[in-house]
């Protein structure tokens, strides 16, 4: 539990106890809840402490609006379309069937901040489920991260067989 605050357009100042398993503070902490990180590790996608890591590099341009910082040779014009696209597919998926299930957590859906720590989540944890599903936003965040997590996946997979299986 968090203590959370908002103030809406009239002015007013709400505060509540909020349950989160994670928090980027802009110009803060970064505050994990144990069973969160506990629980993270896997390959299917989940992983808190990327997630909130991702929130930070978002945050060094100013607010998280899911477009941080971009090396020189990577195009905000490319970025913003290539994110925009799938954001929007996502969300026309979970418009049509709100419990669909999607090839991605559907908490992406929620705004381009938690689209773009979602599939950093994914680019490191689930790599081929972030290819399968939105093969541009890979090479975005290939790019921007400077790695390749599938190409290693792919590496290990090669030179391990029962790797594969111990996935499933």
């Amino acid at each position: 539990m968090s203590p959370q605050r908002h103030r809406d357009a009239s002015g007013i100042e709400h505060e509540w106890d909020g349950e989160h398993s994670g928090e980027a503070w802009q110009q803060g902490p970064v505050i994990l809840a144990w069973p969160g990180v506990l629980a993270s590790g896997g390959w299917e996608g989940y992983n808190l402490v990327i997630h909130e890591l991702a929130h930070k590099l978002d945050m060094l341009n100013g607010d998280a609006n899911g477009l941080p910082p971009l090396h020189n040779d990577l195009r905000v014009s490319d970025w913003a379309q290539v994110m925009q696209a799938a954001f929007d597919d996502l969300n026309a998926q979970l418009d049509r069937t709100p419990d669909a299930e999607t090839a991605i957590d559907p908490y992406a859906a929620e705004n381009p901040a938690e689209f773009f720590a979602v599939t950093s989540e994914y680019f490191f944890s689930a790599p081929d489920l972030l290819n399968d599903a939105y093969p541009a936003v890979y090479q975005q965040l290939r790019g921007f991260y400077r790695q390749d997590p599938l190409a290693r996946l792919q590496q290990l997979q090669r030179h391990h067989p029962h790797y594969q299986d111990a996935q499933d």
